[in-house]
């Protein structure tokens, strides 16, 4: 059985995006790229290259799910900013020193994994990111009360 150590995501407002700017070059072209993207010339579900495999998005237009239809993923190689544009949802992520269960084996070209273990849920609002790294497991899409639509930038940073 693995155990989680320490929640370490960031949760801010897209307009305090340049306090982590500190973070590297990578992270400054992913969070410049969010707070100033023409979401109407993306298509969901479309990959869009901001540097190559380096820095990447994707538009998510999905309803939120119940929460026991959400599963908590982790990623090895890339950290995520999820940058909610509309509708309200939950990030669940895993409570420190949480028993882990994988539910899945690492998937090295979706760079994900998926797990089970006692988890909360934070609020996220329309112009809040986070950023995960690999060791925050955490599940979106979290519906708070009925499911709903929601709109969100994800993008991925390349770590090494």
């Amino acid at each position: 059985q693995e155990t989680m150590e320490v929640l370490s995501m960031v949760v801010d407002k897209i307009e305090h995006a340049s306090l982590y700017y500190g973070l590297g070059k990578r992270f400054q072209t992913a969070l410049e790229w969010l707070a100033s993207a023409d979401v109407g010339a993306l298509t969901p579900g479309q990959r869009v290259d901001i540097d190559g495999d380096n820095v990447f998005a994707t538009l998510f237009e999905v309803d939120t799910l119940p929460p026991e239809a959400c599963k908590l993923e982790c990623h090895q190689n890339y950290a995520d900013i999820q940058y909610l544009l509309s509708g309200m949802e939950g990030a669940g992520y895993a409570l420190p020193d949480a028993e882990l269960r994988a539910l899945s084996e690492y998937d090295s070209k979706g760079d994900i994994q998926f797990y089970t273990a006692e988890w909360d849920t934070l609020t996220i609002r329309p112009g809040t990111f986070y950023i995960v790294w690999p060791q925050d497991l955490h599940a979106p899409r979290v519906a708070l009360g009925q499911p709903g639509p929601v709109q969100r930038l994800v993008a991925k940073v390349k770590l090494k």
